[in-house]
């Protein structure tokens, strides 16, 4: 059963294709790029419903306060070991980071700065890339040469966005440790 309270509103990361289905003025939301948005949903352990303007009135929060609460949720469900947020060696030593395990994974890459932080120190950069490529996994990446010459990173994403269910999107998203932007370098893959 889904409860319409502070504690079970979560980010959720979606496609535009669901904010047009849905009509804007059903949905909190946010664009990050023009083809992949952040909504706030209630979490049902299992099923989850969009947070509607009228639900916030309810709550007596602004979108502003709920987009808080609702990272303030996230970042709690991250630190019980809900989300997964580190990296990967792909078949060609390619080294990726990557968010899975649970629906939150990639609003939790997106929003929380301890994912952007941990891989910046990793590939020695803060200048990131990152694609939501499902419901369930998202991949980050620097666009140094090697990086972007991958070709099991290109078949990695290939296959997240092709073989799932709930594809999100195959564009770029700029990581800089603040809000996550549309890219606006070229999209090579």
């Amino acid at each position: 059963m889904i409860t319409n309270n502070r504690d079970s509103i979560f980010p959720y990361v979606v496609p535009a294709s669901w904010v047009n289905y849905a009509g804007s003025d059903a949905l909190v939301s946010w664009a990050i790029s023009s083809d992949v948005f952040v909504i706030l949903v209630f979490d049902g352990k299992g099923t989850v419903r969009n947070v509607r303007p009228e639900d916030l009135v309810a709550l007596q929060l602004d979108e502003g306060e709920a987009f808080q609460v609702a990272a303030h949720n996230l970042a709690q469900a991250w630190q019980a070991g809900e989300i997964n947020l580190g990296s990967a060696t792909l078949l060609d030593g390619t080294e990726v980071g990557c968010a899975r395990g649970s629906w939150m994974a990639p609003a939790a890459a997106l929003i929380l700065g301890d994912f952007h932080a941990a891989l910046s120190a990793q590939f020695g950069t803060t200048d990131l890339v990152a694609v939501a490529v499902n419901q369930e996994c998202l991949f980050a990446f620097p666009t140094d040469e090697a990086t972007l010459a991958s070709k099991s990173l290109r078949i990695a994403l290939d296959d997240e966005f092709n073989g799932h269910r709930k594809p999100i999107s195959r564009q770029w998203l700029h990581l800089t440790g603040q809000w996550p932007q549309q890219y606006e370098g070229e999209q090579l893959f």
